[in-house]
This record gives C-alpha cells, structure tokens and sequence, in this order.
C-alpha cells in the first residue's frame, strides 16, 4: 500500500482532527465547545435584562474553510422567559471573524441573518452577529465583533445580543486512536504476507 493511500485511510478512520491556529487567524476544525456569556443592550448602548449565568456552547468546524455549525444552549430566562437560538452557522470569512459579513452600525444590519430567536411568543427573530475567534493552540476565545436583531422584528428591534466565550478543541475519542492503529497493523500484516 502506498504511503499516500496509507495517510489518507488513516485520515478517514480517526476523523476530523483539531488543528493549531496561530492567533488571529481563521482556519480553525472538527470541534470546539466551551461556555459563553450573554448579554443585551439597547440601541443606544444600555444594558438590559439581568446578566444571565455562563451556558454551554460548541463549534463545529468541520473540515475548516467554510460554515461552522454551532449549537447555543440557554437554560435562564430573559424578562421571565426562556429564549432559545437556532439555526445558527458562523461562516469563516479567512480573516479570523466568523458570523455576519459585515458589521451592525445603530440597528441597521446590512449583512447575512446567521441565527434565529425564539422568546415568549415571538419565534424565528433574525440576528446578525460577527465573532472574532483568536485561537492559540487549543484553546480561543470568541468576542462579538457586531450582534443586532434585524429590523423589523416582532420583539426588541435593533437591540444588541453578544456573545463572548472561550472554547477548546474537543480531542477526537480514544476509540477512534485504537481504530487507527488497529488498521496501521492489518497493513503491516499484508506488507509481511506480501513479502513472504
């Protein structure tokens, strides 16, 4: 077997792998997951609703170079209701931000709607939100660059909903490891065969 075909079988039994990205840059893959604050202010920059306690996210890479899919989970309530996202993807624009392409000046958004809100009666509110992810070896920490609800929306138009984290590369499973050195040896066992 060549050693080609062996790296690339190899690749597919272990899956993706978790790379090291410099500071700064984009480029990240498979999966990262950490926690993230949330916080909202007004479209004249004031806070609103009480701070909510730090709440499990994660990033799905993927391959890197493309649209990471990421999961938000809230389990506290926002003015006595719970808000879910959904939906939310957060493309890499090559240059370290991730999200909406462009930022929300006031409460105009001109870019990409990248996840939707659920609260009280209200489903399927529109927000833009631009992250900037700065990784250094498995550990990054993600900032709202911009975030606004999309105007018009049924609740709280041109308001600011951040969120600021940090995640880590999730390794791949142990399981994955032993398949793959399992199958380096059925190579190593045909090679013998082969010779003999």
């Amino acid at each position: 077997m060549k050693k080609t075909a062996l790296a690339a079988a190899l690749a597919l039994s272990l899956g993706t792998v978790a790379v090291t990205a410099e500071a700064g840059t984009a480029g990240l893959t498979g999966v990262w997951s950490g926690t993230y604050s949330f916080s909202m202010t007004s479209p004249g920059g004031n806070p609103v609703g009480a701070p909510t306690a730090p709440q499990a996210w994660s990033f799905d890479f993927g391959t890197g170079g493309g649209t990471a899919a990421v999961t938000i989970a809230n389990t506290t309530t926002f003015y006595a209701s719970v808000w879910t996202a959904h939906t939310v993807t957060a493309v890499d624009n090559g240059d370290g931000t991730y999200g909406n392409t462009s930022s929300c000046t006031g409460t105009v958004c001109s870019g990409t709607t990248n996840m939707l809100f659920d609260w009280s009666v209200n489903s399927n509110i529109p927000v833009a939100e631009l992250w900037d992810i700065t990784a250094t070896g498995n550990t990054a920490t993600v900032t709202a660059v911009s975030a606004a609800i999309t105007t018009p929306s049924p609740a709280f138009p041109g308001f600011h909903p951040a969120f600021n984290g940090t995640i880590s590369a999730v390794p791949v499973p142990a399981a994955a490891w032993l398949f793959g050195s399992g199958l380096l040896g059925l190579v190593g066992v045909a090679r013998r065969r082969k010779a003999s």
